[in-house]
């Protein structure tokens, strides 16, 4: 009966751990890609950040509106850490990346949760406040950290995107 009771005991407590609440890694989020500090977005051409915006965006190697972005793609938003008072025009400079922010919980453009990649900004002069957050739409239907081939092809037209080993 020894062994009995052993065996009993031992369900009841691989029971007990069982229920235990474990926190889940979220399946539908790749590991973050690698952007590195460092890396550089070279602009190319000139863009205008509109008054009361913080930010642009870009999808296809297109500057586009919030609401024209096509669900399944990749896009990037570049902008500033405060809303522009007067239009904003940036000119072609070289903007290197300071920091990198991976977030499986970020708001992306119509406030839907999305993986986002921000990279933090500065200009080969030392200007600092832009950044670049690259994500996903959620409608894509699954979550990932995009990577750089999809970081270049969003913003292909308009930045050279040169990471860092």
């Amino acid at each position: 009966m020894r062994l009995g009771t052993g065996a009993v005991l031992l369900i009841g407590v691989l029971g007990l751990v069982a229920c235990q609440p474990h926190r889940a890694k979220n399946p539908l989020a790749d590991a973050p890609q690698g952007v590195r500090n460092g890396s550089v977005l070279m602009l190319k051409q000139n863009i205008s950040i509109p008054t009361g915006s913080s930010f642009i965006y870009f999808q296809d190697q297109r500057l586009l509106a919030p609401e024209s972005l096509r669900a399944n793609y990749p896009y990037c938003r570049f902008g500033l850490d405060d809303p522009a008072t007067a239009v904003r025009e940036v000119q072609p400079n070289a903007f290197v990346v300071t920091s990198v922010d991976y977030d499986e919980r970020s708001a992306g453009s119509s406030g839907e949760v999305v993986s986002a990649t921000r990279m933090n900004l500065q200009t080969e002069l030392g200007a600092k406040g832009y950044h670049m957050t690259c994500m996903l739409p959620a409608s894509a239907g699954y979550a990932h950290f995009i990577t750089v081939p999809e970081i270049q092809g969003a913003v292909g037209q308009f930045f050279i995107f040169n990471p860092t080993n």
